[in-house]
């Protein structure tokens, strides 16, 4: 049985006749009765009564023709759910991969955006420890997409760039580096620290940093909470180099923001998905998110670091 047996039937049934049917369906008379014939021949049961002026369907083809309405219905609105964008809203499950610092300080408001424009799709957020670790579960097909900072490294997986941001040094309001708005590498390294774990984009920065100019200073603590590293920073335990839009969102007493002498710490952050993957639900997504590339905030590192001094 075929979708195209129970097309003939309905036709058949609304036309009565076998040429109106053909018409409607823009196939021969033939073929139309051919697809009848097997229909009758799979369930063993004559479904049309042949007579003039117009055919009639027996009881069993009255029961096969109620079952096909249902199923006609559904598969037109299967079809539609999975309509070219623009034609009807898009409908399914979204998963994304993100960590817990990108949705606080990057991507919750972009998500929330998405869902508030995009009722029929289902979004399911998973927390990873760090962007690496959402890069693997999609190329996993564990998420359909994840969130995450870019190395000098190219990625395994297409992207789009969403903004960057400067990373920068914070101590705490009674460390010796306080009193300087920039300082050199030389100086950061005499001092204790404590740093983002591996495979965090924050620790891909610092290790570009300091494992090409010596090594890191003597850790201390090692973190992928934010919040954590801050408290570690502001009881003067620690110096640290966190993503400056961390330092941006909310004043942040006890702590003091420095730059470092001749050193570019920007780094870009966006989303990863898998080319090879077709879903609506994903090219609404990634759609969504490459109109928002050009709109969301490039975080200046030597213009915010100055307007912070300013402000103490």
């Amino acid at each position: 049985m075929d979708l195209r047996q129970l097309l003939a039937l309905t036709a058949i049934a609304e036309t009565g006749s076998f040429r109106a049917a053909a018409q409607r369906l823009n196939r021969t008379q033939s073929a139309i009765s051919h697809q009848i014939k097997s229909l009758e021949d799979e369930l063993g049961e004559t479904l049309i009564l042949r007579s003039k002026p117009r055919v009639e369907l027996s009881s069993g083809g009255k029961r096969v023709l109620s079952s096909s309405g249902r199923i006609l219905a559904e598969v037109d609105a299967l079809r539609r759910s999975f309509a070219a964008p623009g034609r009807g809203p898009v409908l399914g499950e979204l998963r994304i991969a993100c960590s817990p610092l990108g949705i606080v300080y990057l991507y919750g408001d972009l998500i929330g955006d998405f869902i508030a424009c995009n009722p029929g799709i289902e979004v399911k957020v998973t927390a990873t420890v760090s962007g690496v670790e959402g890069e693997h579960q999609v190329l996993a097909r564990k998420v359909d997409v994840a969130f995450t900072a870019f190395s000098g490294d190219s990625s395994r997986l297409p992207c789009i760039v969403l903004g960057s941001t400067q990373h920068v040094v914070i101590v705490g309001e009674a460390h010796p580096l306080a009193r300087f708005p920039t300082v050199p590498l030389s100086l950061v390294r005499q001092h204790r620290f404590a740093r983002y774990q591996a495979g965090a984009g924050s620790r891909l920065a610092t290790d570009r940093l300091f494992l090409a100019n010596g090594g890191y200073p003597p850790i201390v603590a090692e973190s992928n909470d934010t919040e954590f590293i801050k408290r570690i920073v502001r009881l003067g335990l620690a110096a640290a180099i966190v993503p400056q839009v961390t330092m941006l969102r909310s004043p942040e007493p006890g702590l003091r923001m420095l730059g470092i002498e001749g050193r570019d710490l920007e780094q870009e952050f966006g989303l990863v998905y898998r080319s090879d993957v077709r879903m609506q639900t994903v090219e609404a997504f990634c759609s969504f998110c490459r109109k928002r590339a050009g709109t969301m905030t490039r975080f200046d590192g030597q213009k915010s670091l100055s307007e912070h001094a300013g402000a103490d």
